[in-house]
């Protein structure tokens, strides 16, 4: 009796066991692989992601997070195969790249029914879809910039909209050093406003010169899409394109901000290839994400810079111990402007390469959705500094958002009074300089019809396709114009003949240390 008692306690054991094991495997965390530009997040351990993703589910979710940082970089890696992820935030141009080569999968972010058709009930009841969150401007933008593509693979014609979900956005334009412009006699909105985009080429906007002391105090992106829309910018202003014409027998002067910029022939790509190289004698450098490290640091005064990072830049430079005219102490010694003539206004967002886990689908449609509640995007801007994709409105009417946002700058929010200062400092404030709020140029270009802004004069890139190699060949060409392989050569060999010298220096002298310590040696000797 005694064993049969222990074979079937035994046997409840064995099934106790197993049936804990089942249940530990049934608990089993959710995941996801995100892949994103380098401190493009708030939180990259997405510990308040993992809290909203178990509160819709239910279920914990483990993150995979990993970095990228150039556009290419991405695309190579995912047209190689060489990585398995879930979702992915690539510019505009690179999700051109990617549908056109059949890479993506359509999200249908804007039709809520297809984005949650395959959600369980259980997420529906605690989901609530924030397309509407979306500045339209970005959608209008991109549909006009990108129409319909063409996948290569299939002959299918589709949409852009429909593959990807805004996330940032934001401006090309000049970051400067207000106090050392003011030094030089140029921090004016009638002079910088005449000279534009040719504060990057030390020209008035007349050909003369702006100021000497801009001479090697200039910094260019290391970005050949960057530099070629400001080269572009300022070729139209300074007239180097009248009477001139593309391969289609249209005058360059009748091209839109956004079909100027992304006109690649050759006769435009000689145009650029030379300004650039003439450009070099003005130079500081080329940066890709220093430049605005050397404005606070004093080792330039102009930078070709993308908003966000100007945005930091400006934050940074507050200098409390400056004296402003009314007697007040305390001013920023940065400031950031888009030239009203054109510019270029971009965008990254969210798309879901084919390489997904299709047992993830429903974490990164929260994933996306969650980074559009206007919290997040409150958070995101305080981070990292670039305007999300979230209308300005929907933060202001959302007191979460408000308070992150209102706290963050300092501010009171339990305050009626210091609401409305943030109000108008954050959301309708119009630079002194060229008269718009580079922060939301949406909202810049519907409240100031007046202030030269409009937002068609922003333009915005594509990919340039066959064109491209034809591209990187001028930008390769100018970027190293001016470097002779005679001088390289001579350096060389002077450096070469100085390593040599201090080498046959070293061993004279050791041969010498040598010499005296036997000869010092024998001289004891002898005395002994």
């Amino acid at each position: 009796m005694k064993k049969l008692m222990s074979i079937v306690s035994c046997l409840l054991l064995m099934c106790f066991v197993v049936t804990a094991f089942a249940a530990c495997a049934s608990e089993k965390p959710d995941s996801l692989v995100i892949y994103n530009w380098a401190d493009y997040i708030f939180d990259e351990k997405l510990t308040d992601f993992k809290e909203y993703y178990k509160e819709i589910t239910g279920k914990d979710i483990d993150v995979t997070y990993v970095t990228f940082d150039t556009n290419e970089t991405m695309l190579t890696r995912l047209t190689q195969g060489d990585s398995n992820v879930d979702v992915v935030c690539p510019s505009e141009y690179a999700i051109q790249k990617l549908i056109e080569g059949n890479m993506l999968v359509p999200l249908n972010y804007f039709d809520e029914a297809k984005y949650t058709s395959e959600f369980s009930e259980s997420v529906k009841n605690g989901y609530e879809h924030n397309s509407d969150n979306i500045e339209p401007g970005i959608i209008e933008k991109v549909s006009g910039a990108f129409g319909s593509l063409h996948i290569d693979e299939t002959g299918e014609t589709v949409s852009m909209v429909d593959y990807f979900v805004p996330y940032m956005y934001g401006t090309l334009g000049i970051l400067y050093n207000k106090y050392a412009f003011m030094d030089l006699g140029i921090y004016d909105a009638e002079i910088m406003n005449k000279a534009n985009w040719g504060i990057f080429f030390n020209d008035d906007g007349d050909g003369n010169m702006l100021s000497p002391g801009l001479t090697g105090n200039i910094l260019m992106k290391d970005s050949i899409r960057d530099s070629y829309a400001a080269t572009i910018f300022y070729m139209l202003e300074r007239g180097m394109l009248d009477g001139r014409k593309n391969e289609h027998g249209v005058l360059y002067t009748d091209l839109s901000a956004g079909e100027l910029i992304n006109a690649v022939d050759d006769q435009l790509l000689d145009i650029v290839r030379r300004v650039l190289v003439n450009q070099k004698d003005e130079l500081f450098g080329y940066e890709v994400d220093f430049g605005k490290d050397d404005l606070l640091m004093g080792n330039a005064i102009v930078d070709l810079a993308w908003s966000g990072d100007a945005m930091f830049a400006v934050e940074e430079s507050w200098d409390k111990n400056i004296v402003n005219d009314d007697g007040t102490k305390g001013d920023y010694r940065l400031a950031y402007y888009v030239p009203h003539s054109a510019g270029n206004i971009w965008f990254d967002g969210w798309v879901v390469p084919k390489t997904y886990n299709p047992k993830h689908m429903e974490a990164i449609k929260i994933f996306i959705n969650y980074l559009n509640r206007p919290k997040s995007a409150a958070l995101n801007y305080l981070e990292i500094g670039y305007t999300p994709a979230i209308r300005p409105e929907v933060l202001q009417e959302d007191d979460d958002a408000m308070q992150i946002l209102m706290e963050g700058y300092e501010y009171d929010f339990d305050s009626a009074e210091d609401r409305e200062a943030f109000v108008e400092e954050f959301f309708n404030y119009v630079d002194e300089i060229d008269g718009s709020n580079w922060r939301y140029p949406f909202l810049s270009a519907e409240l100031n019809d007046d202030n030269y802004r409009n937002i068609d004069t922003l333009g915005v890139m594509r990919d340039f396709g066959d064109k491209n190699k034809m591209v990187v060949t001028a930008w390769n060409y100018a970027r190293s114009a001016g470097v002779s392989a005679l001088p390289l050569l001579g350096w060389t060999v002077l450096a070469v003949a100085v390593a040599l010298g201090v080498l046959f220096a070293v061993i004279g002298f050791r041969r010498w240390k040598s010499h005296r310590v036997i000869t010092h040696t024998s001289s004891e000797t002898q005395v002994e």
